[in-house]
């Protein structure tokens, strides 16, 4: 009668869940244009991002849901790993384009146009709303 759990299927195992791993790493780029293309064959269209956000990030993740219906999802802040900076990489390039065809014109740029027009007058109301003598 053999051991199931022997030092060789052990090895082996080991060595599988490696693979896995590395290959599941790998493979994100991949992982991000299917998940696009899912995500666009339903009718969803979203742009992901990473990194700090920019000022006017709030209006133009707002400009985009209300006047194009796209959503802006952030995925990580200031540590993003190459995997995840690669899978949202390939899903904004599959998504961007989509996006940009569906319109026909730059949505992004008009909507941080936009995002920073509303955050400037906001500024500007919020200033004159505070007195001199403060």
């Amino acid at each position: 009668m053999s051991k199931v759990l022997n030092r060789r299927n052990a090895v082996l195992a080991f060595g599988a869940i490696v693979l896995l791993i590395v290959a599941w790493y790998e493979s994100a780029s991949m992982r991000g244009r299917w998940r696009a293309r899912i995500d666009l064959a339903r009718g969803h269209y979203v742009v992901l991002g990473y990194g700090l956000p920019r000022r006017g990030a709030a209006e133009y993740k707002q400009v985009l849901q209300e006047r194009y219906g796209v959503e802006y999802r952030p995925v990580a802040l200031c540590t993003v790993s190459e995997s995840l900076r690669s899978y949202a990489d390939a899903y904004d390039e599959v998504s961007s384009a989509a996006i940009q065809r569906r319109f026909g014109h730059d949505v992004f740029k008009e909507s941080w146009d936009e995002a920073n027009r509303k955050r400037d007058d906001k500024h500007r109301a919020e200033l004159q709303k505070v007195s001199p003598s403060e």
